[in-house]
């Protein structure tokens, strides 16, 4: 199938006119006609739109796959793998500091409570309650 088929297969799938489309868009419908009949192709701008839009991906919409891998992550999921990011670096934060020195442990404190209190004067500390978990300490040395 070639990207004119593909772009005109995706837009009636997804129950556009080519005016529709074109107004998405923001181009003529005269330009949606010369990319379905092939004449002319979209701009890369363009093409990332319309992978974006068709939840389609560039492989799929220029026509060189019929099988759409375009991946969408739920909401859910993305807060999720937020959470395990923010653990991640947090851990790796707390055995870096674990490893310190004395004075480098002090001068870390030392930043974080200048912060700490900076953000509450501010009133930009995030809330206490979004935070919970524990560090287990092997007691090796």
């Amino acid at each position: 199938m070639t990207m004119g088929e593909r772009i005109k297969e995706l837009r009636k799938k997804n129950g556009m006119t080519q005016t529709d489309l074109a107004k998405e868009l923001g181009v003529t419908k005269g330009t949606i006609s010369t990319w379905e009949t092939g004449s002319r192709s979209p701009s890369f701008d363009v093409l990332d739109q319309l992978c974006g839009m068709f939840h389609a991906s560039m492989d799929y919409l220029m026509g060189r796959t019929d099988v759409n891998s375009f991946n969408e992550i739920a909401d859910a999921d993305a807060e999720q793998l937020g959470k395990w990011t923010v653990e991640q670096d947090l851990t790796e934060y707390a055995l870096k500091y674990a490893r310190l020195d004395e004075y480098g442990k002090q001068a870390v404190e030392s930043i974080i409570l200048s912060e700490f209190n900076r953000c509450r004067a501010q009133e930009t500390l995030t809330g206490a309650d979004v935070f919970t978990g524990s560090i287990a300490f092997n007691g090796k040395k």
